[in-house]
């Protein structure tokens, strides 16, 4: 009986150590946000890159976070900063900003995860097909993260 506790206490332990391999933690240090918990940038950067630093989608969004390169000089310009889209540390840097003025904009943290996927300008209609189908992915990642590392101070 008791040999069997070990086997499924190591099994457990196994698969916890499989699925973190899955949604890592890398780049937690420099997440930096007023408002949204290091946990949910991650979740953000699983769902839009899965953590490939040069990830391109088809219409042009660039990096970890999945930046459109207007987007990038638009909030270069609005915050008087200079990052550089293509570098993974500052393409995160750009892509919080830009989170943190979404929600300064809407004072909801889902209307600005939507927005983030859809732009603040998108339809009615692509807010409650393309935004609410991109919310569900990063609320179950979140999920995840959250069970699996409890808390933003790792």
């Amino acid at each position: 009986m008791r040999l069997m506790l070990i086997i499924v206490n190591i099994i457990f332990l196994m698969i916890l150590y499989f699925i973190s391999q899955l949604y890592p933690v890398k780049y937690f240090d420099i997440i930096s946000s007023k408002y949204f918990d290091k946990l949910l940038i991650l979740s953000v950067i699983k769902v839009e890159s899965n953590f490939f630093p040069n990830a391109e989608s088809p219409l042009g969004a660039f990096g970890l976070m999945q930046l459109m390169p207007n987007t990038a000089e638009w909030l270069n310009k609005k915050f008087f900063v200079q990052y550089d889209y293509r570098k993974p540390v500052e393409n995160i840097k750009l892509g919080v900003l830009y989170l943190d003025y979404l929600y300064e904009l809407t004072k909801s943290f889902d209307k600005s995860l939507i927005f983030y996927n859809t732009g603040p300008n998108a339809t009615e209609e692509t807010i409650k097909t393309s935004g609410n189908k991109y919310l569900n992915k990063i609320m179950k990642s979140y999920f995840i993260y959250k069970l699996l590392y409890w808390s933003d101070d790792l």
